[in-house]
């Protein structure tokens, strides 16, 4: 009787055991399953991402790689917008001399329409700008503009708490 107890604990260690292995087979298999697909789901997400990335470069085109020259009508266009919006706050800060201004203040529109006349003068000669003195002129239009930006802001009338000429 005791070689009976013995070999049926032996069976069913053996198929606890073996039914373990199989468990853990099974498992083995879910977990590789698992993994591939989201190895998959990784590639095709990395697939995306380098799709459209590729596709953003495409639509930005040669522009990325373009010369300053080569992006002048974009920097005409930024400019013309700017001097666009200085020039209808200089005409709302030239509505404001009158005889009750300051002196200070009708010089600094005064200087300020000059500068604005020199920004006008240099912006013109974009259009004749070659590759050779295209840095040279935008530079020049650049300097100018921020000049005239710092003069207008000078005047704002918010501007005469901190040392601005603003209207009285």
């Amino acid at each position: 009787m005791r070689k009976a107890a013995w070999v049926g604990a032996a069976l069913a260690v053996a198929l606890t055991a073996g039914c373990k292995d199989r468990d853990h087979r099974d498992a083995d298999d879910q977990v590789a399953a698992a993994a591939d697909r989201t190895g998959n789901a990784v590639d095709s997400a990395a697939n995306a991402v380098g799709d459209a990335a590729k596709d953003a470069a495409n639509d930005l085109g040669d522009e990325v790689g373009a010369t300053p020259y080569e992006r002048r009508d974009d920097f005409r266009h930024e400019v013309d917008e700017r001097l666009a919006a200085l020039d209808k706050e200089l005409a709302d800060l030239r509505s404001h001399v009158n005889k009750d201004a300051t002196e200070t203040y009708r010089t600094g529109v005064a200087a300020a329409r000059e500068t604005r006349r020199t920004v006008g003068a240099d912006v013109d000669r974009l259009a004749g700008a070659t590759a050779a003195n295209w840095d040279e002129l935008k530079t020049r239009v650049s300097v100018s503009l921020d000049s005239l930006d710092r003069q207008v802001r000078a005047l704002r009338p918010d501007a005469k708490p901190m040392g601005g000429a603003g209207p009285s």
